[in-house]
């Protein structure tokens, strides 16, 4: 249900709550007025009208939410209702205004088939009113209790196709809602998956171009080393490209493997990290170490690539620029966050002079953009550390 609903239903329920307090009111006035009666019994009556507007004010008013529900109290309500208009019929004709209330208020109180009987009952004023003639009384009253259930009858079936439409459009708007849902989760699915499909795409042009051009010039280069004269310039020129070809292919080649991380397909991050340390170890021959530390969990795809990239990224420099003779790496797993260790101990550097290379740059904007850190650790010829850190973001599995 709506807020405007919501507030239309409340004050719908409060003018039929406050309603009968106008009869009430302007019958009291009209009594006073003309129904000749002393002092004292106006006092009565005025206590008796106060009585019955407290009676209604604390079942009807102060509680609307018995109306239909508590049966027993509403029971009592209408019997009490009942019994005041009957007394107050019988000190003055004026009072006759305020029964027709009751058909109203048999609907109001009284749930099902209670309420006709309410309807039925409230012809008792009628009835007990000096002066009135019986049979035509009656006939009267045969006429007035149909038409009065037969209205009833018609608000209820009212009341209940509005109830089913609102309840048919809450589940709509939440039929609606639960669709854009699922909808904006297709939409960033189609996105993720538009993007790793592009990834994939650019990962094979790199591969099926420029690292198999690198590929064939690195073959001929060697052919070339190998035909070269043994002495003189020829052969150190050729082999100084050889290794500029060689090094370029593996970077193309550590860029094919950024574009499409083929090793978490399959395996853990802790597997996949194991095997980037052993095939770093099997191309620069220097002695490596792996722990790993603390329970693995299943965790983010887009954190597991993070590290991955970062345990490959400063394993490759520490390659290119370190001169170790030793490289340590600890994978750690804590409470809330996952961190990578990488130390080394070769040449280091002072990082307050050195400006970070683009490897590291892009490493620390990945980072970033994942709320985690990178910190190195270096001083000339003291080697270097770098620790990654990543918040914890599990899925399941």
């Amino acid at each position: 249900m709506t807020s405007t609903e919501e507030r239309l239903e409340r004050r719908w329920n409060r003018a039929w709550a406050l309603a009968p307090y106008g009869l009430l009111g302007l019958a009291t006035v009209l009594s006073l007025v003309f129904d000749p009666a002393t002092w004292p019994d106006r006092l009565v009556t005025l206590a008796i009208v106060a009585a019955l507007s407290g009676w209604h004010g604390w079942f009807i008013v102060a509680h609307p939410q018995w109306w239909e529900r508590q049966t027993l109290a509403m029971i009592v309500y209408f019997a009490g209702l009942l019994a005041g208009t009957v007394v107050l019929a019988l000190r003055g004709d004026s009072f006759q205004l305020f029964v027709p209330v009751c058909y109203v208020l048999a609907f109001v109180a009284l749930p099902g088939w209670l309420a006709y009987a309410g309807v039925v009952l409230a012809n008792v004023p009628w009835l007990v009113l000096s002066g009135t003639e019986l049979w035509p009384t009656l006939l009267d009253l045969a006429m007035v209790t149909p038409l009065a259930a037969l209205i009833g009858w018609a608000i209820r079936a009212m009341e209940r196709e509005a109830i089913r439409r609102r309840k048919a459009n809450s589940r709509l708007v939440a039929m609606a809602a639960e669709n854009a849902e699922l909808h904006a989760k297709l939409l960033a699915r189609a996105k993720d998956t538009g993007t790793a499909e592009e990834r994939a795409r650019i990962a094979r042009e790199i591969h099926d171009t420029v690292a198999q051009g690198l590929t064939g010039i690195v073959t001929q280069l060697e052919v070339a080393e190998e035909l070269a004269p043994a002495e003189g310039p020829l052969r150190g020129r050729i082999g100084t490209a050889r290794r500029l070809a060689r090094s370029s292919l593996v970077e193309v080649r550590r860029s094919i493997e950024a574009l499409r991380p083929g090793p978490l397909h399959d395996a853990r991050l802790g597997d996949a990290v194991a095997a980037a340390v052993a095939t770093w170890l099997e191309q620069y021959g220097v002695p490596a170490t792996f722990v790993m530390t603390g329970t693995p969990r299943p965790i983010h795809s887009e954190i597991e690539v993070m590290v991955l990239r970062a345990a490959q990224e400063t394993l490759s420099n520490v390659g290119r620029h370190a001169l170790a003779s030793r490289v340590d790496i600890t994978l750690s797993y804590m409470e809330d966050v996952i961190i990578l260790d990488v130390r080394d101990d070769g040449t280091g550097f002072d990082t307050r002079a050195s400006s970070a290379g683009f490897g590291l740059t892009a490493l620390r904007e990945r980072a970033r953009l994942l709320s985690g850190t990178v910190d190195i650790e270096s001083a000339p010829g003291a080697g270097t550390a770098v620790s990654v850190s990543v918040p914890m973001i599990e899925v399941a599995r």
